[in-house]
């Protein structure tokens, strides 16, 4: 019995160490009691930051200023430029079909001048607008969300 009243003691003990644990498990009673629970939360906390915030940290840091969003922006805003233009050109022809209506050549050129001129103008001007979007979400990216507008008017 002798030899298991050391090891009995240290099971009491160790017992009713538990108690006088903080819940990150460090004893009360540890001489580095302070730093070492620092220590405990600080890795906690970066634990948290590495699976929580690091991620989306990294997702804006490739978003910002990434060309290939800006020219996938710019190309996916003149393709529906495009489709609209199609599209209302179709229109024209059924209304002039259901109409009876026959445009002369030149009347066809005239108007197909027209539309091209007002296509071209539309695209550039959607071009412009997704690269201005794009400024403007990587602004915000910069800025925590909290870019502001500077220059007065509404924009």
């Amino acid at each position: 019995m002798g030899f298991l009243s050391p090891f009995a003691t240290y099971l009491e003990q160790a017992e009713a160490e538990r108690g006088q644990r903080n819940a990150l498990g460090i004893a009360k009673r540890d001489k580095h009691y302070a730093s070492r629970t620092l220590a405990a939360i600080r890795r906690a906390d970066f634990e948290t930051y590495k699976q929580n915030i690091r991620p989306i940290e990294d997702r804006l840091i490739w978003m910002y200023k990434n060309p290939e969003q800006r020219a996938n922006a710019v190309q996916a805003s003149r393709d529906a430029v495009a489709r609209s233009y199609r599209a209302s050109g179709e229109q024209l022809q059924q209304r002039f079909a259901g109409q009876g209506l026959r445009l002369s050549p030149a009347q066809q050129t005239a108007i197909q001048r027209r539309q091209d001129l007002s296509q071209g103008l539309a695209d550039v001007n959607a071009a412009n607008q997704a690269t201005r979007a794009v400024d403007a979400r990587d602004s915000r990216i910069l800025g925590g969300g909290s870019a502001q507008r500077y220059g007065g008017g509404a924009q």
